[in-house]
């Protein structure tokens, strides 16, 4: 094999590597990653329920995945196959926090967020009135910049709300709580 050949199998096994990794990412959230998703999903990975993850129930695990993303069975991953398989444990992971949004606004517990349920909330106000540094029943340009400059501090820049801030995006929920 080629030194050319050698570096271009060695780039496709690192890419096919992340590309499984972040798929178990957004399938098992934040710490999705191989330890990660251990910690998260420790009972669902011993898989003979005898306290302990053995490295096979880890490979067993990650065989599974690939398995159920090699949808043509050729023992490879294409790119439309991670795709999928990324698009699949996105859709499960905005319906998780579609689920909880609703869990945490739903005031009469009917399955559903009405407007009147949305405009209850609190932080609408307390994040309009943060905005608002002058106090004149209006956010401006500059006080939205201002905004966003205290979010990105507080949240990390780059990180969207629930992305490596645990369950309800705990930079957010920081900044909104005036902790600044």
């Amino acid at each position: 094999m080629t030194l050319s050949a050698k570096h271009s199998a060695l780039m496709l096994a690192a890419l096919v590597g992340a590309t499984l990794s972040t798929a178990a990412l957004a399938e098992k959230g934040p710490m999705g990653g191989p330890m990660g998703g251990m910690m998260l999903h420790f009972e669902a990975l011993d898989a003979d329920k005898d306290g302990k993850v053995t490295k096979e129930e880890l490979a067993a695990d990650r065989a599974a995945r690939f398995a159920e993303a090699d949808t043509n069975k050729d023992g490879k991953l294409s790119a439309e196959e991670l795709i999928a398989m990324r698009e699949k444990a996105e859709a499960a992971r905005r319906a998780e926090m579609a689920k909880a949004m609703i869990d945490r606004i739903d005031a009469d517990k009917d399955g559903f967020v009405s407007v009147a349920e949305m405009d209850a909330m609190p932080m609408v106000d307390k994040m309009f009135e943060r905005a608002d540094a002058d106090a004149d029943g209006a956010i401006s340009t500059a006080e939205m910049d201002a905004m966003k400059i205290r979010m990105a501090e507080h949240m990390g820049e780059g990180e969207g709300m629930g992305r490596g801030h645990g369950k309800h995006g705990g930079g957010f929920w920081k900044w909104m709580s005036g902790d600044n």
